[in-house]
């Protein structure tokens, strides 16, 4: 029988943990591995760093069991998601060098973006939502609203600004309808879970 993976996830906010817990249940699946996970959720903000480099620190010090993966998910917010994905990277290694394996996703500019860019896969979710096509333009609260605005559209008010649905909306998207961003994370997501089963099962 193969071991079972221990995933631990560092979220900025809800909309991340929502949506990106189901991604990884899905590529979990897919590459037949078994997964328990830990969750940690930076309080957002501008104190995200530094609270990413203190939970760094409690992982090293063993207060937080050692993960087989780790997956941190920080938006781009306009930095550029290689930019902040090298930022993250490097604070670990720094930090705590052991990992494993570290999985960074890096919405471009912001998660909402990740829950509008397959089109079809709001509307399967909430049937009569309408997102509208948009191009890429790093603006506060463009993809926020334009969410939010997709979802009314069908009659429906969401209290979390669209997060209630990340789950619904992760399990159907075409990852080949997604983003660069969205790209890069899949790929060393499916990576890592790939050798990680190929190590241990």
């Amino acid at each position: 029988m193969s071991r079972v993976l221990r995933v631990v996830y560092f979220f900025e906010n809800i909309a991340h943990e929502r949506f990106v817990r189901s991604l990884t249940k899905r590529v979990a699946r897919e590459c037949g591995v078994e997964i328990e996970e830990d969750v940690r959720n930076a309080t957002h903000g501008s104190k995200v760093w530094s609270e990413w480099r203190q939970f760094l620190k409690e992982i090293r010090k063993g207060w937080v069991p050692q993960p087989d993966v780790l997956v941190v998910v920080v938006d781009g917010d306009c930095r550029g998601a290689a930019k902040v994905r090298r930022q993250l990277e490097e604070e670990a290694v720094r930090i705590e060098p052991r990992f494993f394996c570290l999985v960074c996703a890096v919405p471009d500019p912001h998660i909402e973006r990740w829950y509008l860019e397959d089109a079809e896969a709001l509307p399967r979710v909430v049937p009569g939502a309408r997102p509208r096509p948009l191009r890429y333009k790093c603006e506060r609260d463009r993809y926020k609203n334009a969410l939010r605005d997709a979802i009314r559209a069908a009659g429906v008010e969401p209290i979390l600004g669209g997060a209630e649905y990340g789950e619904a909306i992760a399990e159907v998207l075409r990852p080949e309808r997604m983003d660069r961003s969205f790209q890069r994370f899949w790929e060393d997501l499916r990576a890592a879970f790939c050798a990680l089963h190929a190590a241990f099962g």
